[in-house]
């Protein structure tokens, strides 16, 4: 019986110190290492992520960075003793400036061939009106003249 207490006893200290901990690994310091970091569950987000569900990856990942930062290191060698550990894939990339930019600049370049296709097909046409009148009422006759002796010739 007594064995059964200190079991639990035990257990239910392990579960008071990792409660808290909790919001020790959502610290400011914690989370900023933590975004230099790719969750390698699945989810592509940085370890900084407050998935719901509490990811156990990155759960596991703050808790090193946490004792890591305890111990005294910098950030850089957390990012080393990461990238040693588990290679280079573990780091998230950012997009520089151009990868910023260039999408914004894609669509504005978009809206400017947009709106100038539909400057282009919505003018006004000419109006056909005046080369119509120019053709002279004598030369009509004649053409309509011919176009009816071909016609008698058909028959």
């Amino acid at each position: 019986m007594r064995a059964l207490k200190t079991s639990l006893l035990i257990v239910g200290f392990a579960a008071l110190s990792f409660a808290q901990t909790a919001p020790e690994l959502e610290a400011p310091a914690v989370l900023r290492v933590a975004d230099k970091f790719r969750c390698t569950c699945g989810c592509n987000l940085t370890m900084a992520c407050k998935m719901e569900g509490d990811c156990h990856i990155c759960r596991q990942a703050k808790s090193k960075i946490f004792a890591m930062q305890a111990a005294g290191k910098s950030d850089d060698q957390i990012v080393d003793a990461f990238v040693q550990d588990e290679g280079k894939d573990v780091l998230a990339i950012r997009p520089g400036p151009m990868g910023v930019i260039g999408p914004w600049a894609a669509l504005g370049l978009g809206a400017i061939l947009v709106i100038f296709v539909i400057r282009r097909f919505s003018a006004p046409k000419p109006a056909l009106a005046p080369a119509v009148a120019a053709i002279d009422s004598e030369v009509l006759d004649r053409y309509h003249e011919r176009i009816e002796k071909d016609l008698a010739k058909l028959e």
